[in-house]
């Protein structure tokens, strides 16, 4: 396994910051035409999802001290490819707080704008330093500091969501959100659907209220949007936000929405529903191998080039009805 000893990787660090196909109509019908335009793209923008770093031996095939090693490969190309802005879709911690003193400084060396959302596995850390985490990813200077907020890029609105809103990862034992992650995995699982796992999450009533009003705004303003979240809600499965379905009506209801992209399951995945692709990159941590991508906005679609494991792909715009 890799290793970076500290001047090593402050050596790599210093290297980095100097530079080193269908169609889909809105009832989520498929027709066979539609080929993404080859012209200048509108915007681009980089994707990591489920780094999971933690210096530890690998276990079940993930390779945790390796993603070390698999981000700066990554944070390297995307310096040379200077997208837009670069998202980390979460997890980029297995556990403990002290992770993040390792990778950070790797995902940091982009040279462009750059983001987090948060995964399960980014609040295994210490009890007292939970309310730390939003903080240390600078997610406390962003929406309302909850973890959840949007910003815009060339007529685009991109969403990021907290999936650990309520989670019983993310909150100590007896408080609301707590309590209420213990409620909706109660019901889940005596209902025995197949996300009743505890290493999912839910959005709480006001983020899903925020999403509502944000998509409204989009629609008014005639932008298209791109949701970001850690958890897939759609194809259905065992790793789909608790409250899946709700967030789903909430899409159906605002038009203009193109994709939701996320991570979470280390496999990946696609399905298209409704209009709105939904795609689940593949996790780094995952095998020997890397994965991220570069996703390019273009007049009548999304280019996704896959790196290492990910898979290429390209993704048309909806049909106008």
């Amino acid at each position: 396994m890799t290793k970076f000893p500290a001047m090593e990787r402050l050596e790599f660090l210093r290297l980095l910051a100097a530079g080193g196909a269908v169609w889909l109509g809105f009832d989520g019908s498929v027709s066979p035409a539609g080929e993404i335009s080859d012209e200048k793209p509108i915007l681009s923008f980089g994707v990591v999802a489920d780094a999971q770093y933690c210096d530890d031996d690998p276990q079940i095939g993930r390779y945790y001290r390796e993603s070390l090693a698999k981000l700066i490969e990554c944070v390297t190309r995307l310096n040379a490819l200077q997208p837009d802005f670069t998202i980390q879709l979460g997890d980029i911690i297995q556990a403990g707080f002290a992770s993040y003193d390792e990778i950070l400084p790797v995902f940091d060396a982009l040279t462009m704008p750059r983001y987090h959302v948060l995964g399960n596995h980014d609040a295994v850390v210490e009890p007292a330093n939970k309310d730390k985490i939003l903080r240390r990813l600078g997610l406390d200077k962003l929406g309302d500091g909850k973890g959840y907020y949007d910003f815009g890029r060339a007529g685009w609105r991109f969403i990021v969501l907290n999936g650990n809103d309520i989670s019983l990862i993310a909150h100590a034992p007896g408080t609301a959100p707590w309590k209420e992650a213990r409620r909706l995995l109660d019901e889940l699982r005596k209902k025995r659907a197949a996300n009743a796992q505890d290493w999912n999450g839910a959005l709480g009533d006001e983020q899903k209220k925020w999403l509502g009003r944000t998509l409204s705004r989009a629609s008014l303003a005639r932008e298209r949007v791109i949701v970001f979240c850690h958890f897939p809600v759609y194809p259905p499965g065992t790793h789909t936000l608790w409250n899946d379905s709700a967030v789903l009506e909430i899409l159906d209801a605002h038009p203009g929405i193109v994709a939701y992209l996320c991570g979470h399951n280390h496999a990946g995945g696609y399905g298209a529903r409704r209009g709105i692709h939904h795609l689940t990159f593949k996790g780094m941590v995952e095998t020997t191998q890397t994965a991220y991508a570069l996703v390019e906005v273009r007049s009548n679609g999304l280019r996704v080039t896959g790196f290492g494991r990910e898979t290429s792909r390209d993704l048309a715009l909806p049909r106008p009805a």
